[in-house]
């Protein structure tokens, strides 16, 4: 049996007033990938930081290949082969692919003091294909795609020589069409012999391409299983320290008698016609596979898109054009991106919060900040935002809070129907469950909610009612307490040609 490249043993962090490690034991082996889970304060980041050689253990010891080390900085962590693949990638983008890789090194320097051009080129090249990617590596980092990016800091990484690579949240930056090209460049370092910690929370990817996983809690270890003597059930409820119903808000069966919208031959596909019914207070989740056309509906409530069919808010036809249309009609809209499509992530959460309300708030020159300060503090207090400051940029924040940063920011424009489209994408367990509560509490105060989910469990635990759609077609309803996740899949996945109103 192979030995461990890895072992840290006994490992505690302390900082002033705070144990964010106590006794932490972990293990990784060649050509392994080791997933390290846990909620936001678990201790992962700072038990990577320690093996990376930013932060230095307060006690317990490290042994790479049996023998104790001592990683004082990153620079020694480097030199002994443990490199980190961060989540904002660390490049020059005027500067080419091999340049990148190869930046303040000795070794592409001719003997007349020269780069060697010829031969940074071929070995960058060389470094990528080793990982199965095919990339120019000439030409300049900033007209490369984010998966070719990310390519150039692991082969950074490799020409280093390598031997156990972290990845931090490696899926966060990629678009979906890029995730799988991820997992088969790791799969490449595994057959190569890299060892691999991979540092997430999203349990789909886990379960596809680790081969361990570690669960971490209140800077504790509490489990390490191989993953397939595992289960997503067990680990949320290992990182969570209860039980996965428990994330849940109770939901008892509820009657809904007024009908707040009513989206009447909505052509999704020019094949059928899609008409539905939400009530006030009324949770109305909705699910299909890939091009069911739940994204397409959600763009066209809320007048991204255009397309034949009509509109009732409160029994009368409405003409939705655009988003200032629906704004004005109470709809408001939670992308599914909220990367690309609901933040501005430079800005701070104040900047934010408001963007929908300017003219509300201004004079439409100036804006009134005391306003803008209340309205922030309500929210930031409503929705339990974790922040120092409003003033916080928002890129610094993590991903739960980022959520309920948009989340807030549609609050504010005071709205009687919310569409959320994929509203815990992104965010830990413990996150997850604090914006079940907030749904469940605004679906009390009269809100209307579209829920829009390709997580079943999500969508059985919140939804009052159930809608699955299959080619722009709603195929089939379940009521509160009806839908299991075969079902649900089922009917998503089968050709069936009937209409629910």
């Amino acid at each position: 049996m192979d030995k461990p490249i890895l072992i840290m043993e006994g490992i505690t962090k302390e900082f002033p007033g705070v144990k964010a490690l106590d006794g932490v034991d972990f293990e990784l082996y060649p050509g392994e990938v080791h997933a390290l889970m846990g909620e936001n304060g678990a201790g992962k980041s700072t038990l990577m930081k320690i093996l990376s050689g930013v932060y230095q253990h307060t006690a317990g010891k490290i042994l790479l290949n049996e023998e104790e080390v001592t990683l004082n900085n990153p620079t020694v962590a480097q030199e002994l082969g443990i490199s980190i693949i961060h989540q904002e990638f660390n490049l020059f983008p005027n500067l080419s692919a091999a340049e990148n890789i190869f930046i303040d090194r000795k070794e592409i320097i001719s003997a007349s003091g020269k780069i060697n051009w010829s031969r940074m080129n071929a070995e960058a090249k060389a470094l990528t294909e080793s990982i199965g990617a095919d990339i120019d590596v000439r030409r300049e980092v900033q007209y490369l795609g984010v998966h070719s990016q990310q390519v150039i800091e692991i082969a950074k990484a490799l020409s280093f020589n390598a031997k156990i690579l972290i990845m931090d949240e490696p899926s966060a930056a990629l678009p979906e069409d890029e995730v799988q090209k991820m997992f088969d460049v790791v799969k490449q370092l595994r057959n190569n012999g890299v060892a691999i910690v991979y540092v997430s929370h999203r349990m789909n990817e886990i379960f596809k391409i680790a081969d361990k996983v570690t669960v971490l809690r209140d800077g504790g270890k509490v489990s390490t299983n191989k993953i397939t003597e595992t289960t997503e059930d067990q680990l949320i409820s290992e990182m969570v320290g209860k039980e996965v119903g428990d994330l849940y808000p109770d939901k008892t069966k509820r009657i809904f008698n007024e009908s707040v919208l009513n989206v009447n031959d909505f052509d999704i596909t020019s094949k059928h016609k899609v008409s539905f019914s939400l009530r006030r207070g009324e949770i109305l989740g909705f699910f299909g596979l890939v091009g069911s056309g739940t994204h397409t509906l959600a763009e066209r409530i809320f007048g991204l898109k255009k397309g034949k069919g009509t509109v009732e808010i409160n029994g009368k036809s409405i003409l939705i054009k655009n988003p200032k249309d629906a704004m004005k009609q109470g709809i408001a809209y939670l992308p599914p991106d909220r990367h690309r499509q609901g933040l501005v992530k430079e800005s701070s959460i104040r900047e934010n919060m408001t963007l929908p309300i300017l003219k509300r708030i201004s004079n439409g020159l100036i804006i009134d900040k005391k306003a803008e300060q209340v309205i922030n503090e309500e929210y930031i207090e409503k929705l339990s935002i974790k922040t120092p400051s409003q003033n916080q940029v928002v890129n610094l924040l993590s991903g739960g809070n980022q959520q309920k940063v948009v989340l807030a920011k549609w609050l504010t424009t005071k709205p009687d129907i919310l569409i959320m489209e994929e509203p815990t994408r992104g965010v830990d367990v413990g996150a997850k469950a604090e914006i079940y509560r907030l749904i469940n509490e605004l679906s009390l105060s009269g809100l209307s909610i579209i829920l829009i989910s390709t997580e079943m469990p999500e969508l059985i635990g919140m939804s009052d009612r159930i809608l699955v759609m299959n080619e722009g077609n709603i195929v089939n309803e379940f009521k509160n307490g009806e839908a299991d996740q075969q079902k649900l899949l089922k009917e998503a996945s089968n050709s069936i040609d009937k209409m629910v109103v």
